[in-house]
């Protein structure tokens, strides 16, 4: 079967259907990208979502190649996706007012065609969050399914063969497999934990807002700060670091948004859809002041810039990594921050549910309607690990932003550079799929040797908790493992 929802581009090939309903409750990025790519499997999807309308909150965030490679599957979508994304170019400065560091991109060393070492750009799709969610919703629209709206999940329960959810309206929704794409909050745990997902403060929490951005270009001082950069398709961003404090700056050409780690005074929230601790801009500075004695003219002026009630204050959570995602009979599954949670500096959050997304579904594909509750656990199996990974990556730049050395920044401002290894932005979720399904099948079902190769080149995983990880940062050191992750 074959969809074109416009004529200038080529069809979108469908699998041969599978019989297979998938229910995916939440229509944040990771559910609507599971509910396209179930689609594209050939399975019968259908998507709620606890809101309203659609979700318009949110700044940006990046994506690496690994998380787009289905959109190639996708023309019109990937045309949208291209034309919406920026490569960023980051700056350095410090919080007193020194640039250490020049608009660069991310620089990765790699191979070439010819198997030759080389060093090169990065790219990176930094996206506005409402924008990507919009063009997802459209592309699900092309294909005749419409999100259904106003349906909050309040219990997950299972029979043999069906996942159910009970939503706070009184409906009761079935699917073959139930897509538990819901967030932090999700109800799921419940049934696939027995228990909530353990949580403590990290002890700091990010002010973030978005807003449009001639509310700075139209002021001259601000306006000769935040140009953009004349480099095509790019975005420029400023990142400030100071003792505990990071605060972080991004324009494109409509919309510009700031953001700054600091430490907790007890007030932030861990959600986007809470009124109640939107903060001023005012809080911000004084976190500054408080540091250093002042803060530099130019912050001051961006952050009092910020439209009334659009900053938010969120709290920065650590939470243990969780190996299991899938219910006890295997009729419901875990994906993105339901299953994993990553801190919101981390930038790789969206990215993995995107994986998770394109992972399931071509395991539901592979092992057929009556295998539904094995191929979840391979999902979770081929995933598991690599994600577990991912998250080290986020709490160790969140710490290892926390101790920098800051007198070290101007002979080397590198240290506070993201790193996005070959392991991660060259990822491929839909071959590693299908490459490993019967590996993972076989030792699941008989013990047969597996390994998986979705992880940092010579690390073996390890277990891990958050108090590990927090000790070494509260030392002072710096987190660093066994293994290529550069």
């Amino acid at each position: 079967m074959a969809q074109n929802s416009a004529e200038a581009y080529p069809p979108v090939e469908r699998h041969p259907e599978t019989g297979i309903s998938v229910l995916v409750v939440g229509a944040g990025v990771g559910g609507l990208c599971a509910a396209l790519e179930c689609w594209r499997k050939g399975h019968k999807v259908r998507i709620v979502d606890r809101t309203s309308k659609p979700d318009t909150g949110g700044d940006f965030f990046s994506i690496s190649p690994a998380a787009t490679k289905a959109f190639r599957h996708w023309p019109e979508m990937n045309a949208k996706h291209l034309a919406a994304a920026r490569q960023p170019y980051n700056a350095n400065y410090l919080l007193t007012g020194e640039q250490t560091r020049k608009h660069m991109p991310f620089m990765v060393d790699t191979t070439d065609e010819n198997g030759k070492a080389v060093t090169t750009v990065l790219t990176q799709y930094r996206h506005s969050r409402p924008k990507l969610h919009g063009i997802l919703i459209e592309q699900l629209a092309a294909i005749g399914i419409e999100v259904e709206f106003n349906h909050k999940a309040i219990k997950y329960e299972e029979t043999a063969d069906k996942g159910i959810v009970r939503s706070e309206d009184g409906v009761i929704l079935e699917g073959d497999v139930v897509i538990a794409a819901d967030g932090l909050g999700t109800a799921s745990y419940e049934l696939v934990l027995g228990h909530k997902l353990r949580a403590r403060s990290s002890g700091y929490a990010i002010y973030r807002t978005a807003f449009p951005a001639e509310v700075v270009t139209r002021d001259p001082q601000l306006s000769q700060h935040y140009r953009l950069l004349d480099i095509p398709k790019s975005t420029p961003i400023d990142i400030w670091l100071g003792p505990h404090i990071q605060v972080f700056t991004q324009l494109t050409e409509d919309i510009f948004s700031w953001s700054m780690v600091h430490k907790d005074d007890g007030k932030a929230q861990e959600t986007w859809h809470s009124t109640s601790h939107t903060c001023e801009p005012a809080d911000a500075i004084k976190h500054i002041e408080d540091a250093q004695g002042f803060c530099p003219e130019i912050l001051k002026k961006t952050m009092l810039a910020t439209p009334k009630d659009k900053l938010l204050d969120w709290k920065i959570m650590w939470r243990d990594s969780q190996p299991n995602w899938v219910s006890p009979q295997g009729r419901v599954i875990q994906l993105g921050d339901a299953a994993h949670t990553f801190v919101p500096s981390s930038g790789n959050g969206a990215n993995q549910a995107m994986e998770d997304a394109t992972s399931l579904a071509s395991c539901l594909q592979l092992a057929g309607k009556d295998d539904i509750p094995l191929a979840l656990r391979v999902h979770n199996l081929l995933r598991f690990e690599r994600v577990s990974c991912t998250q080290i990556t986020g709490f160790q730049a969140q710490i290892n932003r926390n101790n920098v050395d800051i007198n070290a920044l101007t002979a080397k401002p590198d240290q506070v550079v993201g790193k996005w290894g070959r392991w991660i932005w060259a990822h491929d979720p839909e071959q590693y799929a299908y490459d490993n399904y019967e590996k993972a099948k076989a030792h699941l079902v008989s013990g047969a040797p597996f390994e998986n190769t979705n992880i940092p080149a010579g690390y073996k995983f390890k277990p891990w908790n958050i108090d590990e990880l927090l000790a070494i940062g509260d030392s002072g050191k710096q987190i660093v493992f066994e293994g290529d992750w550069s």
